[in-house]
Parts: C-alpha cells; sequence; structure tokens
C-alpha cells in the first residue's frame, strides 16, 4: 500500500487515512463521489431540458475518474509515466462531447455554451476525486452548482440595464426595413449592425438579426418591453431577444 506525502485536508481532518491511500475501500469511495457529484450537476440541467443531462454528468465524471485512478495506478506500480499524462488527455479530449452541445439556431442563437463549459468543468471535477482531493471535489461542486442555477439571475440584471442588446426580427418583405430603421431612430435607438438570415428565404419573410444601442439616458422599459413594441408594428412576423 503507498502513502501520499500530502494528505486532503478532509482526510487529514478525520484522520481516515485509507481514504488517501490506493486501496479498495478508497477506489469504491471515489467512484460513489463521482457518480453523486457528476449526479447533481447532471440533475439541474436535466430540469433545465439540456441535451446533456443525469446520465452525461455522470459518465463525464465517473469517466475522468477513472482516467486518473488508472494513470495513478501505472505510474505507482511501473514506477514510469507521468501521473497527470491520462488527465491531461481527458481535459483536451472532453471538447469533442462539448462542442457537440454547442447549436447554433436559425435565428443566431448560439445554445449550449453553458453546458460544455460544464461538462468540462465536470471532467476536472473528476480528476480531483480521481486523485482522491475530495475537498476540492466537493466545494467544486458546490460552486458549479451555484453557477448553474444562481448566477444567471445576477447576469439578468445586468443584461437587463445594457445599451446594447441583439434582437431577431421577421419581416413580412424587404421593404418593411427601411421603416423599421425609421421607427428606431425616432424611438432613440441605434442600429450597430444588421445581418440578414437566409435561412428563412424559403418562406417569403425577410428576417434579420440586428445588434441595437440604446441612446436614451434612463429609458423607462426593459429591452423585452422594447421588444413588445416592436411586435405591434403591423408590418413585424416575430421579434424577440437573442440571448448568447
Amino acid at each position: 500500500m503507498i502513502e501520499y506525502n500530502i494528505v486532503d485536508p478532509f482526510v487529514k481532518l478525520v484522520g481516515w487515512q485509507w481514504m488517501a491511500d490506493i486501496c479498495f475501500q478508497s477506489i469504491i469511495l471515489r467512484i460513489l463521489l463521482a457518480v453523486i457529484c457528476g449526479g447533481i450537476l447532471g440533475v439541474e440541467r436535466a430540469k433545465k431540458m439540456h441535451a446533456a443531462g443525469f446520465r452525461t454528468y455522470i459518465l463525464v465524471c465517473l469517466g475522468s475518474t477513472i482516467a486518473m485512478m488508472t494513470n495513478e495506478f501505472i505510474s505507482l506500480s511501473t514506477s514510469l509515466g507521468d501521473t497527470a499524462r491520462l488527465g491531461a488527455q481527458v481535459i483536451s479530449g472532453i471538447g469533442f462531447l462539448g462542442a457537440g452541445t454547442i447549436l447554433v439556431t436559425s435565428r443566431n442563437q448560439i445554445k449550449g455554451l453553458t453546458t460544455a463549459a460544464g461538462l468540462w468543468a465536470c471532467a476536472c471535477l473528476g480528476l480531483a476525486i480521481g486523485i482522491g482531493f475530495y475537498t476540492l471535489a466537493v466545494l467544486a461542486t458546490l460552486v458549479i452548482i451555484i453557477i448553474f442555477t444562481i448566477l444567471p439571475k445576477i447576469e439578468s440584471i445586468f443584461t437587463d440595464k445594457s445599451k446594447f442588446f441583439a434582437i431577431h426580427i421577421e419581416f413580412q418583405c424587404r421593404e418593411n426595413l427601411k421603416s423599421f430603421i425609421e421607427y428606431l431612430r425616432k424611438d432613440g435607438l441605434k442600429i450597430i449592425s444588421i445581418e440578414h438570415n437566409s435561412a428563412y428565404s424559403a418562406t417569403g419573410l425577410s428576417v434579420y438579426t440586428i445588434l441595437l444601442c440604446d441612446t436614451i439616458k434612463d429609458r423607462k422599459i426593459s429591452h423585452d418591453e422594447c421588444i413588445e413594441q416592436f411586435k405591434l408594428l403591423e408590418y413585424v412576423n416575430y421579434a424577440e431577444k437573442i440571448y448568447n
């Protein structure tokens, strides 16, 4: 049995040396902790109907835990190799899974960035569990949960007060764009960029992604209320705010 020179703070606190050693009990503990931590993160994502949910997060966390324990076992049993080599491959290799969760919709909205970042963080979490860094693993799980649940509410406070916001807007014909630009100027909204969305060509609609800047200081209405006013225009078929 091989013992570490540096012991995890929690292991040192409870005095259970077997948790830091390479033994049957510690292997079981790390596997269970990977399933629990990955499952906690996955449940939060699954509740919001994200593609990567409960099972995906468990598998990512468990897989990286297995990789880290395997690498450590190889290094300790043969006295060869780098104990971080497989872990490094996990961190770079998880990119293919994260890329599969990122989607650019027909309305130019980018979906899945948070999920992809969450999977990457979950893989790193598994590496911490695999090496027996329990304190970091548990604290990191709590922080990631806070990021998933509480920070979006804080983020919305800042984005709603921003002078810049992007919209997806559908006109009945191309000529309506000129009327809309005139409306924006009268309403104190400056156009930063306009991008035509050719994906809707077959529908007969003229669809654009427009980045706007509000030039009126201390405007009393929110971005969403501005968009609701856009929808009332007779030539606007549909409009919504774009969240990247």
